[in-house]
């Protein structure tokens, strides 16, 4: 099975690299909410423990679905399109130490339950404000955007909710 990638059309190109860095971040944005979810507020360990955690998991993460990309590109191209399926890798890549790096930010500049709090906020309001451009890239009105902002944070929230109980 190959994929119908023009290797020189610059413009799909560029929309499948932003597709991947958007999906990469968004990923890295629910699985960081749900591991900040899951710790009780009397137990935020230091800003020293945090930052690292925080940012070892999105470069492991990451790494892995590199990786699994990666293969998955060979198995379906057979090298057609390795061009831009390195591009892609490097966009998920770069989407997914993003979210790294912005949900480590809070815990080096705030303490404890306030970092925790914030890196929470900003990891929940990440998928949220993607609907609501989505909407608004659409043709929706601000209303409709912001519903549609509503259900994806919803839905967010639901996604969250079952992985920080089935535990990490």
């Amino acid at each position: 099975m190959r994929l119908a990638v023009v290797e020189h059309d610059a413009d799909v190109v560029r929309r499948l690299a932003a597709r991947e860095f958007f999906a990469a971040a968004l990923y890295m944005a629910l699985v960081q909410w749900a591991a900040l979810v899951a710790v009780p507020s009397e137990r935020v360990p230091e800003a020293g423990t945090v930052v690292p955690l925080l940012l070892g998991t999105a470069v492991g993460l990451v790494l892995a679905h590199w990786l699994a990309f990666r293969l998955a590109a060979h198995l379906t191209e057979g090298g057609f399109a390795a061009a831009s399926a390195a591009r892609e890798a490097g966009a998920q890549v770069a989407g997914g130490l993003a979210v790294g790096v912005i949900a480590a930010l809070p815990f080096i500049v705030l303490d404890g339950e306030t970092a925790l709090q914030v890196a929470v906020l900003v990891l929940a309001a990440l998928p949220a404000l993607t609907g609501l451009a989505i909407a608004r890239l659409r043709g929706r009105s601000w209303t409709a955007s912001i519903v549609v902002a509503g259900a994806v944070l919803a839905v967010s929230l639901a996604v969250v909710a079952v992985k920080a109980a089935a535990g990490h």
